[in-house]
């Protein structure tokens, strides 16, 4: 690893449980690593279901220390948790490190989890990707403080599908997002139902679920996160890249299979690294479902774009391939581009004039920038061949029934996000930055209205745009020139709730608002940008 001045880097490091919280601005973050034996539990609750429960759950966020690299073990921030009553399979481990649990639901259950905050600060437990009302949807205007807990309890009325479950603290200081979830807070969540079942597809043993985040250790096997002065700056525009991706807390994955057909259930926890997924031999990845559930039919890509939040469920068969083989799953090198030129960093653009414009825009013409919009190829998940099997499964050619047809009509209203950035002090929706739980007249909607939300990005980054709440369609994308490396693995198909809106383009989506009123959130899920500022509220009223 390369050399790294100590009074410049952010690690996450034992000092006794005090706690020290960085500024904006940067400079070094130490954290305790503490394991408090119980708490002191001042708790509140939320209730949108009445009991009984059909899944009981109680989930736990703690500081803790684990292995991940060979030597000293690693302070990490984590989620454990029991279950209280249910299903036996409705929680089980995922791996053997800091990777949350996976929480294993049916459509048309009720969940109540209890959860407690074990850490130095506050936090939240948001469910992304689900359909719940907004006051148990793990929003920043809610948090949890330490020593203390919240139950929260819902219907389970999601599509069968992979969605995931985070922290989302913000405060007047700015967000803590970034920050929790590099320190290893996220776990997966799975919805199954009856129609999904019945189709046959991989389950058990042959049904892996992946989550992808990338890391950076010092020599001592410190999490570092950001540094100080302009590097840290720069990061903070990019969003944080690790050295090394993990998967489900581990490096080097691997995975031994039989010549048999597989699901990979694929997340992209990571703060803001874009991955561009393919297989090392060049066979086509078969893509069978998206953030809100299975596609209609398969989609066969030579790679696959997945943006920070989203998720990806594949299909391979490893049939053609013998035991003592291998085949890797990797993410392939690309480059991004990127607009403007200078005038987007230095000299009067974006970035702001004088000194701090000036050496930005000269970090631009020494390509520093174009280093940043790229990256390399890196491998992911090796599959090693160990067994015959004689058994085999066909892919049904027709998967999800239940998709909604788009609901867009000609007098469908139509409204508009400008994705920008203020000078020095980050990106914006519209111009405005977060500022609490603040709503302007324009982020009002009506229960049971379908709009299309259009996403202009005017900056020179990609933004991965998540709406809280509810699964949209992606009605229309209009790149505004050339397209880029990841333009082609893009999979607009199906239902999301994260979209990637990349420079110069634009993209609609299609969203009805169902079922709750309230406050929701729309941000970026490249986690710096949300953390400094780039998220809003919007507000559902009858």
């Amino acid at each position: 690893m390369a050399d790294v001045d100590l009074q410049r880097r952010m690690v996450l490091r034992r000092i006794g449980g005090v706690v020290a919280l960085s500024t904006l601005a940067g400079g070094g973050v130490w954290f305790g690593g503490y394991r408090p034996s119980s708490l002191a539990v001042a708790e509140s609750t939320s209730t949108a279901v009445k009991e009984p429960f059909d899944v009981d759950l109680r989930l736990r966020a703690h500081p803790d220390k684990v292995s991940i690299l060979p030597g000293a073990a690693s302070e990490v921030w984590r989620y454990t948790a029991e279950r209280v009553a249910g299903p036996e399979g409705s929680l089980t481990p995922v791996g053997d490190s800091y990777t949350g649990p996976l929480i294993r639901l049916h459509r048309g259950q009720r969940l109540r989890v209890r959860i407690d905050n074990g850490l130095p600060e506050d936090t939240t437990v948001h469910w992304h990707g689900l359909h719940v009302p907004s006051d148990v949807d793990g929003q920043p205007r809610l948090p949890i403080a330490p020593a203390t807990s919240k139950t929260v309890a819902f219907d389970v009325v999601d599509r069968a599908g992979l969605y995931w479950y985070h922290p989302h603290p913000h405060g007047p200081d700015g967000g803590r997002v970034g920050f929790q979830s590099y320190a290893g807070l996220a776990g997966p969540l799975l919805i199954t139902d009856d129609t999904e079942r019945a189709l046959g597809l991989p389950d058990g043993e042959q049904e892996l679920v992946l989550i992808l985040q990338d890391r950076t250790f010092t020599d001592g096997n410190e999490l570092q996160y950001l540094g100080a002065g302009m590097g840290s700056m720069m990061t903070r525009i990019r969003g944080f890249r690790g050295e090394r991706v993990l998967v489900n807390g581990r490096p080097d994955a691997r995975r031994e299979v039989a010549t048999r057909p597989y699901r990979l259930r694929l997340l992209n926890g990571s703060n803001s690294r874009i991955y561009k997924l393919a297989w090392n031999d060049g066979r086509a990845v078969t893509v069978i479902g998206t953030d809100g559930g299975l596609l209609a039919k398969p989609e066969r890509r030579r790679s696959v774009t997945l943006a920070p939040a989203q998720r990806i469920d594949l299909w391979v068969d490893f049939g053609d391939t013998g035991p003592g083989e291998s085949v890797q799953l990797v993410s392939e090198e690309y480059q991004l581009g990127m607009m403007g030129g200078r005038g987007m960093m230095g000299g009067g653009g974006m970035m702001g004039q004088g000194m701090m414009g000036e050496q930005m825009g000269d970090m631009m013409d020494r390509g520093m920038m174009g280093e940043m919009m790229g990256s390399e190829r890196i491998p992911l998940v090796t599959f090693a061949v160990v067994a015959r099997a004689n058994d085999s499964a066909t892919l049904p050619q027709r998967l999800a029934q239940d998709l909604p047809a788009s609901p867009v009509q000609a007098d469908t209203p139509v409204r508009r996000f400008e994705l920008g950035m203020r000078m020095m002090q980050g990106f914006t929706m519209n111009g405005r930055r977060m500022e609490g739980a603040t709503v302007a007249d324009d982020e009002i909607v009506r229960l049971g209205q379908t709009e299309v939300w259009e996403f202009v990005n005017n900056t020179m980054m990609p933004h991965p745009i998540h709406v809280h709440g509810l699964q949209f369609l992606v009605h229309e994308r209009i790149p505004a020139g050339g397209k880029t490396d990841l333009h082609d693995g893009i999979i607009d198909a199906g239902l999301h709730d994260t979209v990637l809106v990349f420079p110069e383009e634009r993209v609609r989506i299609a969203l009805t608002f169902e079922s709750f009123e309230g406050l929701y959130m729309y941000h970026c899920h490249n986690m710096e940008h949300e953390d400094t500022g780039m998220m809003r509220y919007f507000k559902v009223v009858a």
